[in-house]
Order: C-alpha cells, then sequence, then structure tokens
C-alpha cells in the first residue's frame, strides 16, 4: 500500500507496473492514453485483459467522484 501511496512503482513486477501506468493514465486524462503506453500493455495483457483493466479502472473513477460529489465519507 505504501508504494501506491508514494507512487513507487518498482516495488510492482512489470505487469502489474504498466496496469497501474494505464490506470494513472487514465484516471489524470482518458483521452490522452500514449500509443507507447498502449504497446507495452499489449506486450503484457491480451486485448480482453486490456478491457477489463480500462474497466475496473474507469468504474472506480466513477464510484470515486459519485462520492467526493455527494462528500461521502467511508463507512466501517
Amino acid at each position: 500500500m505504501k508504494a501506491l501511496e508514494t507512487g513507487e512503482l518498482a516495488a510492482f513486477r512489470p505487469r502489474e507496473r504498466v496496469a497501474l501506468e494505464f490506470a494513472e493514465a487514465m484516471t489524470r486524462d482518458s483521452t490522452r492514453v500514449s500509443d507507447e503506453l498502449f504497446r507495452r500493455l499489449r506486450e503484457q495483457f491480451e486485448e480482453g485483459e486490456i478491457v477489463e483493466i480500462a474497466a475496473v479502472a474507469g468504474l472506480f473513477n466513477y464510484f470515486n467522484r459519485f462520492n467526493n460529489a455527494l462528500e461521502m465519507e467511508p463507512t466501517r
């Protein structure tokens, strides 16, 4: 968790690292995910897996924005 909080991706395997980079790129600006990042994704994942990563990242972005807009606090 600490590595995710600090953005230190060296602790992750290459496959995990590129998935995290893709999720972050989607979060920052989904219209500007680079061709180079897609190339690296395709080296590690099949097309269906890339779609799944994008779907999960997009869904969690939606949940976060929804909760932020309503000023919802996490519950336990």
